[in-house]
């Protein structure tokens, strides 16, 4: 007997390559007379009109399934997440280290999971607010990464840089990258950060493109607070992003305020799933050409 009542089913925008592994599950959940909720993009693919808002999906469901990339968890764990709610990913993107099951091999995860045979690999977020002339404008949690990026081709950033109240660096760069555990295998690693053990309690800094090479990234402690203020002689367009979902416009002298948060990504793994094969499988490691 399954140990959760209540299935919220989330997939991929715009996207019929998903169709079949979706079909996959609701197949699996009618076999075994699981009650299930889906959001508007599922019902678009099935042609079904009974779709469920996400406010209801946080009050009733117990788990959520979510058919898509890393991109598509993320979106979804911006609400879930904060409701508790665990997730379990179905790979439909490129990459995804965040999306554990293959699409060829869902029923057999599905049915250890619905035994209870699975982890709860638990991931920590980080809250981001924007503050101008010392009052707040936003206010974000991310899962993966928080970004000070230019909004204009080829253009450098100078940013100012605290650490725990005392001045890190001043750099000049395309933007900044503070990362999580669990984003150092995103945009950190693409510009040329390390990779992290999701258990590890620490962030990593990554400046972007850095006009000196001096500017390495950084590896600071979980609970530090970072402050990272657009320069004055910025005199370009300029945004901070939360794990690719969530863009805020910056002007000189923004503050941008980054530490820890409260908020837990819940993460389903079914059994003989790690992180490490993870790795082995995504970046090639120890595959002979």
């Amino acid at each position: 007997m399954s140990i959760f009542k209540n299935i919220a089913i989330i997939s991929k925008i715009n996207d019929d390559s998903v169709k079949d592994s979706l079909d996959a599950v609701i197949k699996y959940l009618d076999k075994k007379n699981i009650n299930y909720l889906l959001d508007k993009n599922s019902c678009k693919l099935l042609a079904n009109s009974e779709s469920t808002d996400i406010k209801a999906i946080k009050e009733k469901c117990d788990i959520a399934f979510i058919i898509g990339g890393d991109g598509t968890l993320l979106r979804a764990a911006q609400d879930l997440a904060k409701a508790n709610i665990p997730i379990c990913g179905i790979n439909r993107g490129r990459l995804g280290f965040l999306v554990d099951i293959s699409p060829d091999h869902i029923q057999e995860n599905l049915e250890n999971i619905f035994k209870g045979n699975y982890s709860v690999d638990e991931r920590i977020s980080l809250e981001g607010t924007v503050l101008r002339n010392g009052k707040e404008i936003s206010k974000n949690i991310s899962f993966n990464d928080v970004v000070i990026h230019s909004r204009d081709a080829v253009r450098m950033i100078e940013m100012d840089t605290m650490l725990d109240g005392e001045k890190l660096y001043t750099v000049n760069a395309d933007g900044l990258v503070v990362s999580t555990p669990t984003g150092s295998t995103a945009y950190s690693l693409s510009s040329g950060g390390p990779i992290l053990q999701p258990t590890m309690e620490a962030l990593v800094l990554v400046p972007i493109c850095p006009h000196l090479l001096s500017n390495r990234p950084i590896v600071i402690g979980m609970n530090s607070v970072v402050e990272i203020k657009l320069s004055d002689k910025s005199h370009t367009n300029a945004s901070v992003t939360f794990d690719g979902q969530i863009n805020v416009p910056i002007e000189a002298n923004d503050t941008i305020r980054i530490s820890k948060s409260k908020v837990l990504l819940k993460l389903i793994q079914p059994p003989n799933i790690s992180f490490l094969s993870i790795l082995r499988e995504k970046l090639g490691w120890g595959f002979k050409p």
